[in-house]
Parts: structure tokens; sequence; C-alpha cells
């Protein structure tokens, strides 16, 4: 438990002292708005039920871009945790961040860092650095597609009751975004990457987000997420696949 609040802790720290495709929360045309220099956007839970058991169910998610007259920095930091009297049902978190250079070019340079961990599925910690590029797809009306493709260098740690695994790999790591204004009040984007190792390219890692956002005001969004994932070869003994889904409120800033 000590370990996983230090790891919190080391979350929140990295998205403070620091600040995707672009981070997609926001509509397409707040981003392209180069008077607006940050932008964020906060949704923090917590629930307690004290019933035949008790169970506390807590998290955040925080997003937040500065945009240079040139470049951007982004960062993206989520938290989940729950639990039910002294069991642990659901840990874990991450925060990524990303830089941009020559944001607005049809053929971008891009930077990233991040670092996670999911003390269910056995990941004690998982680290990597990465550059790469990003292309400008379709960039017209209320849409925009973006592709970005990069190398990374990833550490993990992983274990269960019956193995402890350290990994230290070179990989590719390709996105493709969506995202579009479908009206001044209803936006959405999907983004979906595809990782994997050069020298074993097609058993991969790939996920999929899906973000709905509906604006209840200028500055209160609700917010709709699926999550999916799926590896193709997982380090320890765990399922290939994985789904997360989940509403709520954030605020804008």
């Amino acid at each position: 438990m000590a370990k996983q609040l230090f790891l919190t802790l080391l979350l929140t720290t990295g998205l403070f002292t620091n600040s995707l495709a672009q981070i997609l929360n926001f509509n397409k045309g707040v981003l392209q708005n180069d008077s607006l220099k940050w932008l964020g956007q906060v949704s923090v839970f917590f629930t307690y039920i004290n019933q035949e058991v008790s169970v506390a169910n807590m998290g955040y998610n925080i997003d937040v871009i500065h945009k240079l007259k040139k470049h951007s920095i982004m960062a993206i930091s989520k938290l989940n945790f729950a639990a039910s009297d002294k069991e642990l049902l659901l840990s874990d978190g991450y925060t990524h961040i990303r830089g941009v250079f020559f944001r607005t070019s049809k053929i971008s340079t891009e930077i990233f860092g991040q670092i996670q961990y999911n003390a269910i599925r056995g990941l004690n910690q998982r680290s990597l650095l990465g550059a790469g590029f990003r292309l400008r797809l379709y960039d017209k009306h209320r849409y925009g597609v973006l592709f970005g493709s990069a190398i990374m260098h990833e550490w993990e740690n992983w274990s269960n009751e019956v193995q402890a695994v350290h990994n230290k790999l070179w990989k590719n790591s390709s996105y493709l975004a969506i995202f579009g204004d479908v009206n001044s009040h209803f936006h959405f984007n999907l983004i979906s990457y595809y990782q994997a190792r050069f020298d074993n390219f097609f058993q991969p890692r790939v996920s999929v987000e899906v973000n709905l956002n509906l604006n209840i005001t200028t500055k209160l969004v609700f917010t709709s997420n699926f999550t999916m994932a799926y590896d193709r070869a997982p380090v320890i003994n765990i399922n290939n696949s994985t789904y997360k889904f989940k509403n709520g409120i954030g605020y804008r800033f």
C-alpha cells in the first residue's frame, strides 16, 4: 500500500512539475484558438458507501495544454481507486506528458514520457520515453484526423503470486486519432494505439479510447469515456483484454 501511495504522489507531482495526438478532450475550435495559452479540464470523484460492507471509490482526470507560439506542451493524468472493506478492487493510474513541435504544420515532431501502474493486473510500474512524428491527415471544417508513429524505450515491472518479470524493450508506438465538433455543444474523439516490439511486430498491445463530451455550460462538461485494451502476449498470466466505461462531470479552465 505504501508503494501504491508513493506512485500516486509521483503521478500527481509529474503532472504539475511538467505540463497526444493533441489532448483530445477539448473541442477542435478551442484547440485552434491561439489566444488561449493555457487549457485545462479537471474532474474529481469520491464515493463512500457503508452498508453490510464498506466501499470507497475515488479518482481524478486532469488534462492540461500550454500553447507556445509554435509548439505545445501537454499532459494527461488519471487515477482510479476502489476498495471494499480490506479488499482492493481497483488501483491504477498514469501520467502522460508530450511535447509537440511546430504543432500547426502538416508534419510535426513529438517527444513524450509516461509513468503508470495497475495493481490489480500486476503492473507495479511502467515507464517509457519516446520520440516520433505526427501527420495531419485531415483538418477541415469541424473535424480532424491525425496519425503518429514513434520509437520508444519501455521499462516494466510485473509480478503476481508465482512470477516476477522486469523488461527493458525498444518498441514502435503508432496511433490514429479522429476528433470533431458535431455542433457547438457535442464533441467526440477517438484514439487507437498499436505498440509492438520491432522483432515481434505482430504480437502488439492495442488500445482504443472513445470520449464523448457534452457542454453543460461554458465551464462544465459532461463526459462519457470508453476504453478497451488488448495484449496479444501478456508478460504474466493475466487476461488478454480489458475494458472500462465511465461517465463524469468535468470543469474546464
